[in-house]
C-alpha cells in the first residue's frame, strides 16, 4: 500500500478509536460527566468495570499509539523545513508514550480496583477508594494534564505552523489544539479548573478534527509524489 495512504487510513483508524473512546467513557458513567474530573464520583459506576476498561484501551489505541505513524511521517515531510522539526517530533512522541503509558495504568488498575470495590465492606472498602482516587489523579491530572499536555502543545501547535503553508485550515485547527493542551495543563498547574476544563474539552474535540483532516487529505494526495515537500524551504 501507499505509504502517504497507509498514514491516511491509520489517521481515520485513530478517529474511530477515538470517538468509540469517548463513548465508552460516557456510557461507563451513565452519560455523567462530572465523574470524569472527581474520581470519587466516578467510584459510583464500579460495577461498569468492563467499560471502564475498554474506555481507557480505546484511548491508549485511539488519541496516542495510532498517531505515532503520523508523527513519524511529519517529521519526514518537514525535517528540512524547520530546524525546530526534531523538536516537534520528540515532543509528539512524548505525548503519544505518556499518554498510552497513562491510559493502559488506569486500564488495568480502573478495572481491578472498581472490581474489588463492589464487592467490599468496611475498611477494606476505604482502603481501595484510597487507592483508586491517589492513582486516579496521579495519571489524569500528573501525566495527562500536566506533563503530556504540555508536549502535545508543543507537537501540535508546531506542526499547526508547519501545515499552514500548505492547507490554512488544518494548520489552524492544529494551532488551536496546541493551545488547547497548554491551555490545559497552565490550569492544572496554577489550579484554574475552569482553565484546564475548557483546555481539555476543546483538545478532546479538536485533536479528533485534526487527524481527520490529516488523514482525508492524505488519502486524496496519496497518488502525488511528495519528494518536493520534503526538500522545499520554508
Amino acid at each position: 500500500m501507499n505509504y502517504r495512504l497507509s498514514i491516511g487510513v491509520i489517521c481515520l483508524l485513530s478517529v474511530v478509536f477515538s470517538i468509540a473512546c469517548l463513548a465508552a467513557g460516557a456510557v461507563a458513567v451513565d452519560y455523567n460527566f462530572d465523574a470524569f474530573s472527581n474520581p470519587q464520583l466516578a467510584l459510583r459506576y464500579a460495577a461498569k468495570y468492563n467499560t471502564a476498561y475498554w474506555f481507557n484501551i480505546l484511548d491508549m489505541f485511539g488519541y496516542y499509539l495510532l498517531l505515532i505513524p503520523l508523527i513519524i511521517y511529519h517529521h519526514q515531510q518537514y525535517k528540512f523545513r524547520s530546524p525546530w522539526t526534531t523538536l516537534f517530533t520528540f515532543s509528539g512522541l512524548c505525548y503519544a508514550l505518556i499518554g498510552a503509558m497513562g491510559a493502559v495504568t488506569l486500564a488495568i488498575s480502573w478495572q481491578f480496583l472498581m472490581q474489588q470495590h463492589t464487592i467490599a465492606n468496611g475498611y477494606l472498602k476505604e482502603i481501595i477508594e484510597v487507592a483508586f482516587l491517589n492513582i486516579t489523579l496521579i495519571i489524569t491530572k500528573g501525566y495527562w494534564n500536566i506533563l503530556e499536555a504540555i508536549f502535545a502543545a508543543v507537537w501540535f501547535a508546531g506542526i499547526g505552523r508547519l501545515l499552514y503553508n500548505e492547507n490554512k485550515l488544518i494548520g489552524i485547527v492544529g494551532f488551536i489544539t496546541g493551545i488547547a493542551t497548554l491551555l490545559d495543563a497552565a490550569g492544572n498547574i496554577f489550579e484554574l479548573k475552569i482553565l484546564a476544563e475548557t483546555g481539555l474539552n476543546v483538545y478532546l474535540v479538536s485533536s479528533i478534527i485534526f487527524v481527520l483532516m490529516t488523514g482525508v487529505r492524505l488519502i486524496k494526495t496519496s497518488g502525488q509524489s511528495h519528494v518536493g515537500t520534503m526538500v522545499t524551504k520554508e
